[in-house]
């Protein structure tokens, strides 16, 4: 087999396991619990991606597959009732040169209704992604709730010859048409939620099969994540509050925005406090709905950062924290082992895993069930909302491999387990409890999804480091006693975190025979708020160093050959890296990356977020020109002033959407890359910022991996890889 054949026939290998989009319990009892899950998976012969679902029952023992996977690539989005008894999905089919949006409602036995959205024309296409989807029933289980598009009126040209037989005797045009709006531009929410500009709250009713639009939302509100009030007369929802720019939703955890109520009759309430502007997510009742948590953090700042976990009480409306932002601790009554387990507070996972999930209560209805990033990995915790005591839950080691909490019912938990060297993998936890209180030492953990394992995974290790400031800082994944080629990778954000759980794309690299660091400079999130924050205004100076001096902090990696690859702001580091220590690497791969952040205030759907990195409040900033200081901020925090520096080959994998990173970034640095004789290379595909169709992700990362191995091999009498 050449090297072409292998490097191919290592993707195809990390690119055949399936990743969790969702799972629910449809019931469950001391003996057994049946569970349903959706998944996605690539499949390279259509170049595309399917989505199925299963069902499983498992009596704690063992568990069986009760129906086999099934093709659900049209479903946008579907929810159970309570009782399991209805069904809904929302269901999109190609209708001639007509896309069109189908709401179904299924019993135990068959199709009971299904709605032509298209053809009722109540609202535009309902919302289906995870910033904004809803679909719930009420709690007597006639009505549904979900978020779709405003109706707008259609337009056409000022002058437009008309049929005689569309006018009444009066010669009067009875249309809702309007003329010469046709080309009106409307602001849409950015990278990744293009054409979602008015959303609104709709309420099917299946008993009177109506289809309404909720009055009363004020027209600054834009309402997302739905969920039903206990006596099922309204709905409490985030309002996201719309300033002069809306800016890009999509991976920033710091928007503008509200918990609001609102009745079926139109009655509206600001639940959330509004003596600062806050960023709140993930509204959640409690099982009698006498509670409804939060999230909660004060807006702007960094994209991501440490959130307090706040409680309403729905009949006092009193508000309390019961998690804040520090000095929290991890109580168990197992000292021996977590003792000294820190706690560095609550991140959004931004990921379609929810740290949040939509069933996060146990049945004593004090207590919740949440997981969050904590140095390097996923811990899942259990938190009394009135002694405000945190339990980690001992489902994997501390700081060991990644556990999300999915569903919970009846105190039975289904999570989500995986680590760099093993795909994920579904358990039902069954946590055991006294007449008084839960014991969440001793938890029984019982599989009920396939386990799969990586080709030679026992011939590699996942190490877990307290490399830098005493905290868990690194994580070095590759195979056992070997001194082959090392690839840097900084994570994106940069207020995100390298996390120890699958990846394929990482897997890809370790099988080809790499090793690969990830390092959680300052301004990671996942080991406190501090922490996140040390880095803004120092960015391309703290971040930059952080991962150098991880890297020569331990000989057996610095001594190795060294390559970087890294997307967005990971991108921003390597290039960074390449230009400030030009020695020290043999070759480069940028995804999307930033690399003049003069050029990407003007050109971002987060103008904001150039500025708050450079350290300055974007509110005061109207334009750049009149910005001296903050002009030569940018240049000089910027990857392209080191351009002249650069040594290694640099290939620059590039998506023509973009609206995070526009493409313009990379092919600017490439321009000056090529003016200073340096090799380089631009892949330019149809997609937008994570490069994630399978097309785009099987030509980018088998392209990464040869353009490793021509300049690891070109300075080497014999095959590094």
């Amino acid at each position: 087999m050449d090297q072409l054949d292998k490097v191919v026939a290592a993707y195809r290998v990390t690119a055949q396991y399936p990743e969790l989009l969702s799972a629910r319990i449809l019931n469950s009892s001391k003996a057994s619990v049946n569970v349903h899950s959706v998944w996605i998976q690539k499949v390279l012969e259509r170049q595309s991606v399917t989505k199925f679902r299963q069902t499983v029952f498992s009596d704690f023992k063992t568990y069986t597959l009760t129906s086999p996977p099934t093709d659900i690539t049209n479903e946008l989005i579907s929810a159970h009732s309570k009782s399991t008894k209805y069904f809904c999905v929302v269901r999109e089919i190609e209708s001639g040169n007509e896309i069109k949006q189908y709401l179904e409602v299924w019993d135990e036995c068959s199709l009971v209704k299904n709605y032509d959205l298209s053809a009722l024309d109540v609202h535009g296409k309902i919302y289906t992604d995870a910033e904004f989807g809803t679909l719930e029933w009420s709690p007597d289980e006639t009505k549904i709730v979900y978020i779709a598009e405003k109706k707008v009126p259609k337009s056409e040209p000022f002058y437009k010859q008309k049929p005689k037989a569309s006018a009444d005797k009066d010669g009067v045009h009875k249309s809702d048409t309007v003329p010469g709006k046709q080309y009106d531009w409307s602001q849409d929410w950015g990278e990744q939620l293009v054409g979602k500009i008015t959303p609104v709250l709709v309420v099917c009713d299946i008993k009177t099969d109506t289809i309404d639009v909720l009055p009363n939302i004020p027209n600054d509100v834009n309402p997302a994540t739905a969920t039903w009030t206990p006596d099922g007369k309204g709905v409490v929802a985030i309002g996201h509050t719309i300033t002069a720019r809306k800016l890009g939703l999509i991976y920033c955890a710091n928007s503008p925005s509200i918990v609001f109520s609102l009745t079926l009759d139109g009655q509206y309430d600001v639940l959330s406090s509004n003596s600062e502007q806050l960023c709140v997510k993930f509204p959640r009742f409690n099982l009698n709905g006498t509670k409804l948590v939060w999230l909660e953090r004060l807006a702007g700042g960094p994209h991501n950062s440490c959130f307090k976990l706040i409680s309403f009480n729905w009949s006092t409306k009193e508000i309390t924290t019961v998690v804040d932002f520090d000095n929290q601790k991890v109580h168990n009554n197992d000292v021996d082992q977590n003792e000294n387990l820190p706690f560095y507070g609550l991140y959004d996972l931004l990921h379609h895993i929810n740290i949040l999930p939509r069933n996060c209560w146990l049945n004593d209805n004090k207590t919740l069930v949440l997981s969050t990033p904590q140095g390097g990995s996923i811990h899942t915790f259990a938190i009394n909302t009135e002694t405000k005591v945190i339990s980690y839950l001992p489902i994997t080691k501390p700081f060991h491999e990644s556990v999300s909490v999915i569903d919970i019912c009846n105190n039975i938990l289904v999570c989500y387990k995986s680590s760099l060297n093993k795909p994920g993998q579904l358990f039902a936890i069954k946590l055991l409890s006294t007449f008084e209180a839960y014991d969440f030492t001793n938890v029984s953990i019982h599989e009920i999804s396939p386990s799969h394992s990586l080709p030679n995974s026992e011939n590699f290790v996942v190490e877990h480091g307290y490399t830098l400031y005493n905290k868990p800082t690194t994580i070095f994944y590759g195979p056992k006693n070997n001194n082959c080629p090392l690839i840097i990778w900084p994570h994106g954000g940069p207020h995100l975190s390298s996390l120890d759980f699958f990846r394929a794309d990482i897997a890809f690299f370790v099988q080809l025979g790499f090793a690969v660091l990830f390092i959680n400079y300052r301004g990671s999130t996942g080991l406190g708020k501090d922490y996140v924050e040390s880095l803004i205004g120092k960015i391309g100076d703290f971040d930059v160093k952080d991962i150098y001096n991880a890297l020569q902090y331990n000989p057996l990696w610095s001594n190795r050959k060294l390559v970087l690859f890294g997307g967005s702001y990971g991108g921003f580091l390597v290039t960074y890296l390449s230009g400030q220590y030009p020695s020290e690497f043999k070759a480069v791969c940028a995804l999307n990356p930033v690399t003049d952040l003069i050029a990407m205030f003007g050109s971002t759907d987060i103008p904001e977020w150039t500025i708050t990195e450079a350290g300055y409040n974007f509110s005061e900033v109207d334009s750049l020109a009149n910005s001296k200081d903050i002009l030569m901020k940018l240049a000089d925090c910027s990857p392209c002033k080191n351009v002249h520096k650069v040594q290694a080959p640099t290939l620059l994998l590039l998506g023509e959407k973009d609206l995070r990173v526009p493409s313009s970034q990379g092919l600017a640095y490439y321009h000056l890359l090529k003016k200073n004789g340096v090799t380089a290379r631009v892949l330019m595909y149809d997609d937008c910022h994570p490069l994630s169709t399978v097309t785009a992700d099987m030509d980018s990362l088998i392209n990464a991996a040869l353009w490793f191995i021509k300049y690891l091999n070109s300075d080497s009498e014999n095959s590094i890889i």
